[in-house]
């Protein structure tokens, strides 16, 4: 059914798990890798002509692959269904889509990235990969016999924190401080989400906040105010809610960066000992939002 096309040095363990989750997941399916499947390198083109759906994993050095550009060639030659799967972690030979495109030979590059095939962030972290895994099963379920025709299906994954019904036993208010360049957008998007959480945006802290929310994105800390107002929330015990911002659009940048910009007496203190809630754009941005929702005290309501 699916012919998973990678590049070993920096694919091969993400399309591993690709493969291993989707057969949990689709009974029945056969997904080609070549470490489990490949008997012949030279019938490379057979392989991809006798699968329904082929998933091109975008990685550092994938186009710069001879047997990879067989395989995409091949593809589009015969006409095949593609799903397009972004490494989009730099740890892990991952970039901006825009970075992958420029590695593609330039003959190539419409016929791969300008024809509006289903494009998947893959992502490593749980609640945010069964997404991933969600939009690869759907991508490919559509193009199967059953589901010919259809655009979309109404799959759900066991577990899967988007879908868990979230309620607040009492009213949340989160403060937003100004002083927290993207912080009231990030609250008032919770908000917009999960009635129960109200959001307050005083220059100072207010006595009816429940939780501050620290929105970590490129101008956090540009404003010397947050660093003193983190101080005094740490010290009146106020729970602090951390955000980071993955989407560039958003200003998204890597959480190293905060090593670098955050006030040393507050990473001496500890403020990053607890996690921040992972925020990423598109369908995954809402278990960004359920995280968070939990983390300030959502809980999910009895069926």
């Amino acid at each position: 059914h699916l012919f998973n096309s990678h590049i070993w040095s920096t694919g091969q363990d993400a399309v591993a798990v690709i493969k291993n989750q989707l057969q949990q997941l689709l009974p029945g399916i056969k997904v080609f890798l070549d470490v489990d499947d490949l008997e012949d390198i030279g019938a490379l083109e057979s392989y991809i002509g006798r699968s329904q759906v082929i998933l091109f994993f975008l990685s550092k050095g994938y186009f710069r692959s001879k047997n990879c550009l067989r395989e995409i060639r091949s593809s589009l030659e015969k006409g095949k269904p593609i799903i397009l799967v972004q490494e989009a972690d730099p740890a892990k030979g991952g970039g901006s889509i825009e970075e992958l495109r420029a590695e593609c030979p330039e003959e190539l590059q419409p016929a791969v990235f300008d024809q509006l095939f289903p494009l998947v962030v893959w992502m490593r972290i749980e609640e945010f990969q069964r997404v991933s895994l969600k939009m690869i099963s759907e991508a490919l379920l559509v193009q199967t016999p059953t589901y010919a025709g259809l655009r979309s299906l109404p799959l759900t994954i066991p577990g899967e924190v988007q879908g868990q019904n979230l309620v607040f036993a009492k009213q949340v208010v989160l403060w937003a401080s100004p002083a927290n360049q993207g912080a009231r957008r990030m609250a008032n998007e919770l908000a917009a989400s999960f009635p129960g959480v109200a959001v307050d945006n005083a220059s100072e802290m207010p006595e009816r906040a429940t939780h501050m929310l620290l929105y970590l994105c490129e101008e956090s800390w540009s404003d010397d105010r947050l660093a003193e107002q983190v101080k005094q929330v740490r010290e009146a015990r106020l729970p602090i809610v951390m955000a980071h911002e993955n989407d560039t659009e958003r200003g998204g940048v890597p959480f190293s960066r905060f090593f670098e910009t955050t006030p040393q007496e507050l990473i001496a203190a500890g403020l990053y000992r607890d996690l921040a809630i992972a925020c990423f754009s598109g369908l995954h941005r809402q278990v960004s939002l359920s995280l968070l929702a939990k983390a300030i005290g959502a809980i999910q309501r009895a069926q």
